[in-house]
């Protein structure tokens, strides 16, 4: 078998082929769910997204969809992790996560869209996952759905976890 090695590959005009997408990796998650008594940051119920870059230059563009329902006056935050690892920052465990809450002690529900361009700098199949922290311990976090008994949209949602490999 033969194996060619290039540093880049250029278009006929000799431009880079550098940003353009390479591959496309989604999953998604359509349960209704609860995650409850949570007092540290935990994987999220919406499985591993696993691609594999073609190049150390590539870079993978995270993207998210979901919507969760929490029930009075806290908060929730959300983190991509790589391989284990938090992508995005470094240092205290809120480092590299962002946050939502409501306010008043009536339920609510929130829609999430969040991207992260991360520079993985391998070729080594990676595994992201979205891990989520309730701010106050012991909360219930309801996964594509209204806590229940909210006089609110009981409609089931979607979730979709996209992983896209740029070329750099």
């Amino acid at each position: 078998m033969s194996l060619i090695k290039v540093n880049d590959i250029q278009t006929t005009t000799g431009t880079p082929n550098r940003g353009k997408l390479l591959q496309v990796v989604q999953i998604t998650y359509a349960s209704k769910s609860t995650s409850t008594g949570i007092s540290a940051f935990t994987d999220s119920p919406f499985g591993t997204l696993t691609i594999t870059p073609s190049s150390t230059s590539s870079r993978i563009l995270l993207s998210t969809f979901f919507q969760f329902g929490i029930i009075g006056s806290t908060s929730c935050f959300f983190r991509f992790t790589r391989n284990g690892t938090v992508v995005g920052g470094s240092g205290d465990a809120y480092n590299g996560s962002f946050c939502i809450g409501g306010t008043g002690n009536d339920s609510w529900r929130e829609a999430i869209s969040w991207e992260y361009l991360d520079s993985p700098a391998t070729t080594s199949t990676l595994s992201y996952k979205i891990q989520f922290l309730p701010y106050d311990t012991g909360r219930t976090v309801y996964w594509n759905d209204t806590p229940s008994g909210a006089a609110v949209d009981d409609a089931t949602s979607v979730t979709t976890f996209t992983a896209m490999e740029i070329a750099g």
